[in-house]
């Protein structure tokens, strides 16, 4: 495999209340340090020119509306507050792209319009694409396929390595489609404790692998 082709990577960014709690903090303290640590890694992969063409990250699924109210609105002033000028100005300085894949329903119009905003800013970038999974699962995905046809991670490409952090084994209802031949990588650091030497190390294994998409 060529190490100067660029690839698409996805990140299940889990841990982070465990990572709090280890810490004797709330889990919303884990998710505030998980935000810090998603912004250190997109720098880093800026800063060493790493040949990621997508990085797409799960921040928020469909069925994470079933934890408390309280964790769950904290999530999203989170995601809404981080989507303000001086995050679009970094974007645009760094030539990053950024991409929301997810749905509108139950999301408030100030935070969708932020979304869109951040979207519309950076359109014209052309380097690294980052894509923000926000309010998204994939069975529902495919399942409005049925009537719109079309997927709302269409635009999305396939992904080479998917790295889920925390050491759980499971996909969790994350871009199924553009997951049907990705190397999978189980890493046991917290989301909050990975760091782009981690991501480096998960390239490497992940680089180690006979990709055959169902050939000899």
């Amino acid at each position: 495999m060529s190490l100067n082709k660029k690839i698409n990577v996805a990140i299940i960014m889990d841990g982070n209340g465990r990572w709090a709690k280890s810490h004797n903090k709330p889990r919303t303290f884990g998710h505030k340090k998980g935000l810090e640590t998603l912004k250190h890694l997109i720098k880093d992969i800026i800063n060493t020119k790493m040949q990621i063409d997508w990085l797409s990250v799960f921040a928020f699924s469909t069925e994470n509306w079933q934890r408390p109210k309280a964790e769950v609105n904290f999530l999203l002033k989170l995601f809404e507050n981080s989507l303000n000028k001086e995050l679009i100005g970094d974007l645009n300085k760094q030539n990053i792209k950024f991409v929301w894949t997810g749905f509108k329903n139950k999301l408030s119009k100030k935070l969708v319009d932020k979304i869109l905003v951040a979207q519309k800013s950076t359109k014209n970038n052309s380097g690294l694409k980052l894509n923000i999974v926000f309010n998204y699962s994939g069975l529902k995905d495919i399942n409005q396929f049925k009537t719109t046809k079309k997927l709302i991670s269409s635009n999305i490409p396939n992904i080479d390595l998917l790295i889920r952090t925390s050491g759980e084994k499971r996909i969790s209802n994350f871009l199924l489609c553009q997951l049907a031949y990705s190397e999978f990588v189980f890493e046991k650091t917290l989301w909050p404790d990975y760091t782009i030497n981690i991501l480096k190390k998960n390239i490497i294994e992940y680089k180690k692998r006979n990709r055959r998409f169902g050939k000899i």
